[in-house]
């Protein structure tokens, strides 16, 4: 668990808070916004980082107006990879879909007014990307107040 702990906080850069862009007219709409505070609580990340660590389920509830279906990990793999137990790869059993999304367990501070989430879009062996994403409560509504993208290939 420690190990999985620390790998996630160093991968998805939790503790790096400084702006994507920070030139004085980011800083200047920063303030005047109010919005976009960098920073993040530490009981955020450290429920996120004790759920992003537990294996389990994601709930299977959320609105899309894409079609879904939930697979596990482990039981698809693409053309591109070579497996030797005969089993489908994810272009056979989706045809047409151009990858998969993923999403970690969303990590939460403990007023519930602030959150973290990491997803991931896998679409072949050298396709996809990572980001991890911060949200607050606004207005009694969700927004999106830090986005990294983690990891690219």
């Amino acid at each position: 668990m420690k190990s999985c702990q620390e790998s996630a906080r160093e991968n998805l850069r939790l503790e790096n808070n400084t702006p994507p862009y920070n030139s004085l007219a980011d800083k200047l709409y920063r303030l005047v916004n109010g919005r976009y505070d960098y920073s993040i609580r530490a009981d955020t990340i450290r429920d996120f980082l004790q759920k992003y660590c537990t294996p389990g389920r994601l709930s299977q509830s959320f609105h899309t107006d894409l079609p879904k279906t939930f697979i596990t990990a482990r039981s698809v793999h693409f053309n591109d990879v070579i497996v030797n137990d005969e089993s489908k790869s994810f272009e056979q059993l989706f045809p047409g879909a151009s990858g998969i999304i993923s999403f970690s367990h969303v990590g939460f501070d403990s007023t519930l007014h602030e959150a973290i989430v990491a997803t991931s879009f896998v679409c072949g062996m050298l396709c996809g990307s990572g980001h991890r994403y911060v949200l607050r409560k606004i207005t009694g509504h969700w927004e999106v107040v830090n986005k990294w993208m983690v990891w690219v290939s």
